[in-house]
């Protein structure tokens, strides 16, 4: 039986969520395909630029979240007990997939992918994942009644990535004639309007699927996703006139407080017995409405938005409305209550539902049918969707077929030369992003300290606590070569080199944080090819591609890993452009001396160092350009948007800064340390017992408080931003004032309230 991967939202307490994915499962089952639900959680917001013609809107959001009043949804545990049973019942998930890597790895499991329904594309929260670019072959990709949810689209920069994607689908289809239209007028494609998967199954169907309540008396169901209180004045004088209570689907802490009937704990089975058993619906929810017409229940749809806010998602409700002719239940006066309310005919509206329904499933069909029967081509051979450029695959290939050299954004990454590629698959075992080379940090498992070199010179030099220099020099002195990053003045980079063993005097050139990407390539050949036993530094997803690359060699029990709590890398084009403005400036040239954390008041407060030709620049780091751009990660490489690290570890040892409020007071720096292995523990216990450390075991919890466990967002302006900050023309001021200023100006503003 061919496999087909639905990706879809089904995570939100939200019951068209649960019944649109549903029923998206049930359909594609009865097609004859077997059919799972890809377990993919975004996990933040979109990023745009706020304009500041739009400050205020922005401000009055900000005070809004900051004051938490009321319209917050009221869910209890049984609520979502009730959810979580229901699902568990209905669809079967993929394994969980976390990152761009992990979807992109289901290309060899599954036959075809379905993007829809929901408001998967809706601009305001775009994310490329539902629009399938994970997906290699365009041939397999089949979209299914996605909805964009308005009826314009006001932000470029997200018109020009949905325009990218939507023109790789071959089987395009959408749930409502405004996105349709959209789509013609952004990529001059036809897209097929179909129903919304939920319509496609019978009421008998539901049945099925229905969780009885008990609720048998008449009475009108009141579901509302608004909380507007001129529709509940109507509702209440339907209530009245009809003589019929009122009963209510709670979401505002308000709806508890109207003085009628509540029904607690109702999940998607509950919702639905509900529905078929009420006496009449009065509803502002898309899915409300189309299961009212299901059960073909007389009902009202009122107005959720003002139709001049630009993401105002009524146009869906009228689309449906129109389109099977019920056009009357649509409330726009609220002051008017009709004597024939209660009188419903479904007679016409029955045959057009099931005209459209047949249409939509043909639809569906046919493309299942031929994007499974697709005969699958030679594709360019392709590691991963995810490259760090840690340099694992370069070093491992026999045929050298991989380099590692600059991409258009300027960051280190793979390039495979297809015509020396034998498709060994040896890269994508060491690949960081394609393999499985992590352990999860667990305060159970993994141990937390705090660790602080007892060297004041050591203290100085180092950007935190010292703890990877008291490291590096303990296993030197002890016969271990010595792997770190260092800055090359002359190149403007940074790269990877070996200290050979017992040269301890050499150590201080890995002191001291570089943030901008390092090659590694020449070093880890190095360590493969010249090193019998070494100590390695370096970011995350170089560690772990260097641990996959030393297992695959059955070397690894000889080499001692450690990584480093990663923030991110910026484009080089930034450093580059940055050095370039600010040697034409200050006059300090183009090889300079750096230090990217200079510590002359202290370890808290961050400075830039920067001198040559007798001159010095030194600023803090919010009033320094290059600090300004890497504070916000809007200009990052792509991989740590995507990163699999933050809260997983390939080596022996965790290292970074301590932050947060329990060491505010010190000075001269403090080193957060996790022991992510027996090995990692042992050579902090041996430092201690040397007297070079102060030790102090500590909350692993410590690490999700003051650290970066999540994933920054890439912002839709990337693209934009990258090519502003490459233009020798721009001033890298100018650009900060248009990419910089706002996203700083509200979280000042955001600190302050």
């Amino acid at each position: 039986m061919k496999k087909v991967a639905i990706m879809t939202w089904f995570h939100y307490y939200n019951f068209g969520t649960a019944l649109q994915v549903t029923a998206s499962n049930y359909t594609i089952k009865k097609l004859g395909f077997q059919a799972e639900v890809i377990r993919y959680i975004p996990h933040a917001r979109l990023i745009t630029l706020p304009h500041r013609e739009n400050i205020n809107s922005y401000i009055n959001k900000l005070n809004i979240n900051k004051k938490n009043i009321k319209n917050q949804l009221c869910l209890d545990t049984v609520r979502e007990k009730a959810f979580n049973e229901f699902l568990n019942q209905q669809i079967k998930l993929t394994k969980e997939c976390k990152t761009a890597s992990d979807l992109f790895k289901l290309n060899s499991q599954y036959d075809a992918f379905v993007c829809g329904s929901d408001q998967i594309w809706a601009p305001s929260i775009f994310n490329s994942k539902y629009f399938l670019d994970f997906v290699q072959n365009p041939s397999k990709m089949v979209a299914y009644a996605p909805s964009i949810g308005v009826d314009r689209i006001e932000n470029k920069h997200i018109e020009n990535c949905m325009k990218e994607n939507i023109n790789r689908f071959k089987y395009l289809s959408i749930r409502e004639e405004q996105g349709k239209k959209i789509i013609k007028e952004i990529c001059g494609k036809e897209a097929k309007v179909v129903l919304d998967p939920t319509l496609l199954l019978s009421s008998d169907e539901w049945d099925k699927l229905a969780v009885p309540t008990g609720q048998k008396s008449p009475y009108i169901l009141c579901y509302f996703l608004g909380n507007n209180e001129e529709t509940w004045e109507h509702v209440k004088k339907l209530s009245e006139k009809a003589n019929i209570p009122l009963k209510i689907i709670p979401i505002f802490c308000q709806d508890y407080e109207r003085g009628y009937d509540v029904v607690n704990g109702v999940g998607p089975g509950e919702f639905i017995d509900l529905i078929r058993n009420a006496s009449f619906i009065c509803t502002d929810s898309f899915h409300g409405t189309i299961f009212s017409i299901i059960y073909e229940k007389p009902f009202y749809t009122y107005e959720r938005f003002s139709n001049r806010d630009i993401n105002s998602q009524n146009s869906r409700i009228y689309n449906i409305l129109n389109l099977l002719g019920l056009e009357d239940r649509l409330i726009k006066d609220k002051s008017i209550v009709n004597d024939n309310a209660l009188f419903c005919t479904y007679n016409e509206t029955k045959k057009k539902l099931e005209a459209e329904k047949e249409e939509s499933i043909n639809y569906l069909r046919s493309a299942l049918n031929e994007s499974t029967s697709t005969i699958k081509k030679a594709e360019t051979y392709k590691i991963t969707n995810t490259c760090c450029g840690c340099g694992a695959c370069s070093v491992i290939c026999k045929q050298d077929a991989i380099d590692i050299r600059r991409d258009k954004y300027g960051f280190l990454r793979a390039f495979i030369d297809q015509s020396k590629c034998i498709q060994c698959n040896l890269c994508k075992k060491v690949c960081p992003y394609n393999g499985e080379s992590r352990d999860e940090i667990n305060q159970e498992k993994h141990n937390l300290y705090m660790v602080k070199s007892k060297d004041e010179e050591v203290l100085y030099s180092s950007s935190s606590g010292g703890a990877g220099y008291e490291i590096s020099k303990m296993l030197c002195t002890k016969g271990y070569d010595v792997v770190g990053c260092v800055y090359d003045k002359e190149k403007r980079e940074s790269v990877h080199k070996m200290v050979l063993a017992g040269d301890v005097g050499n150590l201080n050139v890995f002191q001291g944080s570089k943030y901008i990407q390092s090659n590694t390539v020449d070093a880890f050949n190095d360590v493969i090819n010249t090193s019998e036993r070494a100590v390695i530094f370096g970011t995350p997803c170089q560690i772990a591609g260097i641990d996959s690359l030393l297992k695959l060699n059955k070397r690894r029990e000889n080499y001692i890993l450690v990584d480093l709590i990663c923030f991110g890398v910026p484009t080089q084009y930034l450093w580059n452009k940055y050095l370039k403005e600010g040697s034409k400036k200050y006059g300090y040239g183009l090889t300079p001396d750096v230090q990217f954390r200079y510590k002359p008041r202290g370890w808290r407060e961050k400075y830039i160092s920067i001198q040559g030709n007798g001159k010095c620049y030194v600023r803090q780091e919010n009033k320094d350009l290059f600090y300004r751009f890497f504070l916000l990660r809007h200009c990052f490489m792509p991989t740590c948007y995507e990163c699999a690290y933050r809260t997983a570890s390939a080596a022996d040892i965790r290292l970074g800064d301590y932050w947060g409020p329990r060491y505010k007071d010190d000075k001269n720096g403090v080193s957060m340390v996790i022991a992510m292995t027996i090995t990692g523990e042992k050579i902090l216990e041996e430092l201690k017992e040397l007297n070079k450390i102060q030790l102090e075991k500590q909350d692993c919890k410590e690490y999700w408080a003051v650290q970066y466990p999540q994933n920054p967002i890439m912002p839709v302006f990337y693209n934009e931003l990258i090519e502003d900050i490459k233009d020798e023309s721009m001033l890298l001021e100018k650009v900060a004032d248009k990419y910089c200023w706002g996203f700083e100006f509200l979280e000042n503003i955001k600190n302050n309230i």
